[in-house]
């Protein structure tokens, strides 16, 4: 599998070359931002990782093949379910660490309840260590009532266009089909996938009640979420190339304008 985008281009150079006179020290905003641009490639990584092990064909280190090819291939759809599902979660995660990349970046006070939060200046690392820790569990979803996005938007006008971005982005994401699939697997149970199940045996019995002859559950598949594998991994292909990449590196360029982050880290 080949995707059209180079993740590894969304991070700093390895080397940079500056002039020393002039330049200002890492702040906490620098390090914090730098961190978790760093965490969010990663996870996009591991999610391309785990979609492009959807089309492998070297099993061996998978499972130990038997002569029954109709066993052989339930085995391989039933490995590709576990990449495209591992895969799902790491997209998903891209996602939700998006906001946390903006908030924890930005150069203001920021409040939980009454509570500050101060990420201004130079700390220790004891302390600027536990102030992200307390910052991450600030954060909650764009659409969440008590999310601090519009407050940080107005304290914060550097910030706006990067909020902006997330807040549309997240309209268009919440109730999609991958979020929806994510919340799934994350929270209710595991889809059948039409693939395996049309090799599983054919259904015992059939029960019909009443005169109109109303047929009730008398197989789990009568009740268990239907996916589409095949459907499935190209929609997260299309999503990775069309959305999310684009995203990802627009939020990245809004934050690098709105932060200006020392060239020393």
């Amino acid at each position: 599998m080949e995707f059209t985008t180079d993740i590894f281009t969304l991070l700093p150079p390895a080397s940079r070359k500056f002039e020393l006179a002039g330049v200002s020290l890492p702040t906490n905003k620098d390090v914090y931002y730098r961190a978790k641009q760093r965490e969010i490639i990663d996870q996009y990584a591991a999610a391309r990782n785990f979609l492009r092990e959807t089309e492998t064909d070297d099993w061996g280190h998978w499972f130990n093949s038997v002569e029954n090819e109709t066993n052989n291939t339930a085995f391989q759809l039933i490995f590709t379910t576990h990449f495209y599902e591992a895969a799902l979660m790491f997209y998903n995660i891209v996602v939700d660490l998006s906001w946390t990349m903006c908030y924890v970046s930005a150069e203001y006070a920021c409040y939980k309840g009454d509570e500050p939060i101060d990420f201004s200046g130079i700390k220790s690392i004891d302390e600027a260590y536990r102030l992200l820790r307390k910052a991450e569990n600030t954060v909650t979803s764009p659409s969440a009532v008590e999310n601090p996005f519009l407050y940080l938007k107005s304290m914060c006008p550097d910030f706006e266009s990067a909020i902006d971005l997330i807040i549309d982005f997240w309209k268009d994401f919440f109730d999609s089909v991958i979020r929806a699939n994510y919340n799934f697997i994350k929270h209710k149970g595991k889809p059948a996938y039409v693939e395996i199940e049309a090799l599983r045996p054919t259904r015992f019995m059939n029960i019909y009640l009443g005169k109109d002859k109303v047929q009730v559950p008398s197989d789990i598949r009568d009740v268990q979420k239907s996916l589409n594998l095949k459907n499935s991994i190209n929609d997260l292909i299309k999503f990775d190339d069309e959305e999310l990449f684009p995203y990802i590196r627009k939020l990245l360029e809004l934050l690098e304008e709105a932060i200006k982050p020392s060239p020393m880290i």
